[in-house]
């Protein structure tokens, strides 16, 4: 019973900090301060770590808040969840949109990722600031 009630926190603080960037935003117009291949390839390395469970090394990439919010507890709920999608085969689709926060003005790009698995297929929503740091993680 205490490990559903962490995985459903876990599940709404991500939730929300997802939500968060996707109410805030300002239209789905990628700014041009972002570059599509560059965000590409850094989503495929968020899945890629994930997968691999380098927890240190996706830390490196966040914002300071993800830092904050990425425990190690929550980085074990995460890599119990893939697990349960089997090997990872590749990405399926990508779609990449603009989102701004009207508090701050901040923009950001907003990536869902759909990753195929031998059991299961995940859908990643992951977010980057114009510095490409990691700003939001959701998994489905």
């Amino acid at each position: 019973m205490k490990q559903s009630r962490f995985s459903s926190k876990f599940r709404k603080l991500i939730l929300v900090m997802s939500c968060v960037l996707l109410l805030s935003a300002c239209g789905n117009k990628l700014s041009s301060d972002f570059d599509e291949a560059e965000i590409e390839k850094a989503t495929e390395e968020v899945i890629q770590l994930i997968n691999n469970q380098d927890t240190e090394a996706i830390r490196a990439m966040c914002t300071v808040q993800m830092k904050t919010a990425l425990t190690d507890e929550v980085f074990a709920q995460v890599y119990e969840i893939i697990a349960e999608g089997g090997a990872y085969d590749r990405i399926e689709d990508m779609s990449i949109a603009g989102t701004k926060d009207s508090a701050s003005g901040e923009e950001f790009a907003m990536v869902v990722a759909n990753a195929k698995y031998d059991i299961k297929l995940f859908t990643f929503t992951i977010s980057f600031t114009k510095q490409m740091k990691l700003a939001g993680l959701f998994i489905k």
